[in-house]
């Protein structure tokens, strides 16, 4: 190859290069897990991110490209081996898949609830309550209550002693929506207290609909659980982030 060839080469490998850098966009890919698609990374089987959704190909299989718009709505579609069909919006559609495969990849050794990473913010934590409720994890060492407040007035409501190793659930008989309500652990004389702020009627009814998106489209429970996630944390609701509810 003479020297003005090679030069050519290079530059234009270089400029490729510097075009997918400039407009890749990340996504997650769901589907069978048997199935083989060729991307950025390599080659790879759901479920995994890559963050050059626009190059993915299907070698083998069924698998599809997935996400979460602004307004919290998931979005589904299938990659052929020409390509997906459809891929995000660059920026605010990818960050919620970025955030919940940084958890799921995660080396914490403790998967702490988002009520105690959270208990110095001064803001009510909004939370949803799923249709078939949300589960809290016993605390072998910590009595448990919630609250109702009504202005200057503090209801108990549901209370757990430590001795009970049953797990927590929570459900919208318990939790109504647009209510505010004191979440307590109590160690001996100190208890950590958050509040809560659940979401009311109107929004709970559009992640209601977003739930049963996602249970209709995913057949896998785990997969049905990330796309949940990233459902939670384009909302902002934190607390259902890290806290298990039960599989949509």
């Amino acid at each position: 190859m003479s020297v003005k060839r090679w030069k050519i080469t290079v530059v234009a490998a270089a400029l490729s290069g510097f075009a997918l850098s400039a407009h890749a966009i990340s996504c997650m890919v769901l589907g069978e897990h048997s199935a083989r698609v060729q991307s950025f990374e390599g080659e790879k089987s759901p479920v995994f991110l890559t963050s050059a959704c626009e190059s993915l190909r299907l070698i083998s299989g069924k698998a599809m490209v997935s996400w979460v718009s602004r307004d919290g709505k998931p979005h589904f579609a299938p990659i052929a081996t020409s390509g997906p069909a459809l891929l995000p919006t660059a920026g605010a559609e990818e960050r919620s898949a970025n955030v919940v495969w940084a958890e799921l990849t995660s080396k914490r050794e403790v998967d702490r609830p988002a009520f105690m990473r959270a208990m110095s913010e001064e803001r009510p934590s909004r939370v949803y309550i799923p249709p078939e409720g949300l589960t809290l994890t016993a605390k072998p060492d910590a009595d448990f209550s919630i609250l109702l407040l009504d202005g200057n007035v503090e209801k108990l409501i549901f209370d757990k002693k430590s001795s009970d190793k049953r797990p927590i659930l929570l459900t919208r008989d318990l939790i109504k929506a647009g209510g505010t309500y004191l979440v307590e652990w109590h160690h001996g004389a100190n208890t950590e207290k958050l509040r809560w702020q659940a979401v009311d009627s109107s929004e709970t009814a559009r992640i209601d609909s977003q739930y049963d998106e996602i249970r209709n489209r995913v057949d896998d429970v785990a997969q049905r659980r990330i796309m949940m996630s990233m459902v939670y944390e384009q909302l902002r609701l934190r607390v259902n982030m890290t806290t298990e509810s039960a599989t949509p």
